[in-house]
């Protein structure tokens, strides 16, 4: 399976299918015996989840009010 995504392959996920994908893609390597470390353009996909979950998130925040 490929796991290679950019930024517009994510566009448009919920933050729960972001964070499945992120899940995946950490058990896929944890399978095959590899670290992040070892595969840098997985480590690109995974940035990319991470800052789109960012701005999610930072999106959904509400202000408190005083």
């Amino acid at each position: 399976m490929s796991f290679i995504f950019t930024q517009a392959d994510l566009k448009g996920l919920t933050v729960q299918q972001l964070r499945a994908k992120r899940a995946e893609i950490i058990n896929d390597l944890e399978a095959r015996g590899l670290r992040l470390e070892d595969c840098p353009h997985i480590q690109i996909s995974i940035r990319f989840i991470d800052e789109a979950l960012a701005r999610i998130i930072s999106r959904n925040i509400k202000p408190r009010r005083p």
